[in-house]
């Protein structure tokens, strides 16, 4: 390893990194989650169904799956501050340009922009954290900087309906006002980033990226954890983006139905940051089983549920659905072929793969809604999903 790289772990630099990777990170759970809490009146001034919303709302996350690996690929040979840089550039114009749509096909590819800056800011962070914390810190550093995203979501699903749409006026407004947040965390990112304390691409191995490319597509556990983790993403994008017009089916106004849209998110900030943390290497398999059997049974849950039912669901939910997609990240990282130096590339794959389900999931639960008029079917099928991973888990290998 380099004295690059060794400074990269041991310098307290590292948590300066972190804390600026958690700011890039909140800018794009903000806007990725903007759309949710005003599905219903985006719908009547652009009159969309449940199918064409649910399309848009799958279609943030559709560019992951062909772009994920080649960004792996180009981080780990340009270096994170300049992708990551181009990436929240890109998520932040998405947002500023939906405030100027007129239909379907225009929102659409607004929201399509999204993609384009997403892959890089989710595989590129995760190469931050991995070059810049080794051990037990590499599973803390994960869980904090992802809570970026959870508060980042949390906020706009909690504050969109209740706060922003009220200062700001239209749905337009919204939009503009939160790319112009992604824009300032993306120049304070440029200003106080360090490529010293964070890029780690020229301790890699004496490998081709390309060889290093095919090896981990024929290794089976590389596969094993980002199949698991793609259900995270299905979970997510399916039942998190319509959460919130679930709870007004259930009798909710949009204010709080946005409030309490936010409650898992805000709980999964305690899962997100504790679990990984706490799960030490090569016993993290029955945590990762544990955190699937719960979560399915609070998806289902949350769809027959009312009052504190539906509460107690929703928190519990929060919690273990916030560890789910760390954990993966950081089994994903310990595994030997894999560890920090090819970090990006097998990020790369996990969100290709992860993408994938988060573009099906909004559009399966949309059209389950139209085809049953409940929103029930859908949620035992994403449950039925998730605990079908507890089988893959059970086989997993650990480092």
């Amino acid at each position: 390893m380099t004295d690059g790289a060794n400074l990269s772990q041991v310098s307290s630099y590292r948590w300066i990194i972190l804390a600026l990777s958690w700011l890039v990170y909140f800018a794009f759970g903000l806007i990725l989650s903007s759309l949710p809490p005003l599905v219903n009146v985006i719908s009547a001034d652009l009159t969309l169904n449940y199918v064409e919303m649910g399309i848009i709302l799958g279609s943030v996350i559709l560019m992951y799956v062909p772009l994920s690996v080649p960004v792996g690929v180009s981080i780990d040979r340009i270096g994170q501050k300049k992708m990551i840089t181009l990436g929240l550039i890109l998520i932040s114009s998405s947002a500023v340009l939906r405030s100027f749509v007129f239909n379907f096909e225009s929102l659409f590819i607004v929201v399509f922009l999204f993609g384009f800056g997403g892959p890089t800011v989710s595989v590129g962070l995760a190469k931050v954290v991995a070059a810049s914390f080794e051990g037990r810190e590499r599973g803390l550093a994960s869980g904090i900087y992802m809570t970026g995203a959870a508060i980042g979501s949390a906020s706009a699903l909690a504050f969109t309906n209740s706060l922003i749409l009220p200062i700001v006026g239209t749905w337009r407004n919204v939009f503009s006002f939160y790319g112009i947040v992604g824009l300032l965390i993306a120049i304070s990112w440029i200003l106080l980033a360090k490529d010293q304390s964070i890029n780690s691409s020229n301790d890699a191995r004496n490998t081709s990226m390309m060889s290093a490319l095919r090896s981990l597509l024929s290794n089976k556990f590389v596969w094993m954890v980002a199949i698991i983790g793609s259900s995270s993403f299905l979970v997510f994008y399916g039942f998190g983006n319509w959460l919130p017009t679930l709870l007004e089916e259930k009798g909710m106004d949009p204010a709080g139905a946005g409030l309490w849209a936010s409650i898992p998110t805000w709980l999964g900030l305690v899962g997100s940051a504790v679990i990984p943390g706490v799960a030490l290497a090569g016993s993290r398999k029955p945590v990762i089983a544990i955190v699937l059997l719960i979560e399915g049974i609070c998806i289902y849950f949350a769809g027959i549920s009312l009052g504190l039912f539906l509460l107690t669901s929703l928190i519990i939910y929060g919690i273990v659905s916030g560890a789910h997609m760390p954990l993966m990240l950081v089994v994903m990282m310990d595994l030997p072929e894999v560890g920090a130096e090819y970090t990006g590339i097998a990020s790369g794959l996990f969100f290709a793969i992860g993408a994938s389900m988060g573009f099906i999931g909004p559009i399966l639960v949309g059209h389950l809604r139209d085809l049953t008029s409940s929103f029930i079917p859908a949620l035992f099928v994403l449950a039925l999903i998730v605990e079908a991973m507890i089988a893959i888990a059970l086989i997993l290998r650990e480092n």
